[in-house]
């Protein structure tokens, strides 16, 4: 079974990547599979992994709560705005902006931090959690 942090570090790089195509491209037609793929991502980290490092390291979990919400919000302004709008690319830019801080600061940090914090049965059954989640919602 792949490592948790490998599952979820290949769904930060799908998903900027998508978005960086949006952008580039100004073809909104990926917004449907990005926000899909977003909300599973953070629902599965939200659920599974988040609660894990709360009992180490409430500050940092929160934190990531609350860049998961900022995430959400941008999320909800795109759906709501007409992708003819001349403002919505210029929403995408954002909300890959705020990912990239998210996946930088989670990637560098809060990854190495739940590795040490969970046991490798731990992260097997997030994994799992995760992967089944995926596989119900995507």
């Amino acid at each position: 079974m792949a490592r948790l942090f490998d599952i979820l570090k290949q769904d930060h790089k799908e998903v900027t990547g998508m978005l960086t195509q949006t952008i580039e491209s100004k073809d909104t037609s990926q917004f449907p599979q990005i926000r899909k793929m977003l909300e599973v991502h953070m629902e599965g980290e939200e659920k599974y992994l988040y609660p894990k490092i709360m009992e180490e390291d409430k500050e940092t979990a929160l934190e990531s709560y609350e860049e998961h919400h900022v995430g959400k919000l941008v999320l909800n302004e795109l759906n709501k705005t007409g992708k003819d709008d001349e403002a919505w690319i210029p929403k995408v830019e954002v909300l890959k902006d705020v990912l990239e801080h998210h996946i930088e600061e989670e990637e560098s940090k809060i990854f190495i931090e739940a590795d040490q914090i969970l046991s490798n049965e731990q992260e097997e059954e997030i994994a799992q959690q995760i992967e089944e989640l995926k596989s119900q919602r995507m």
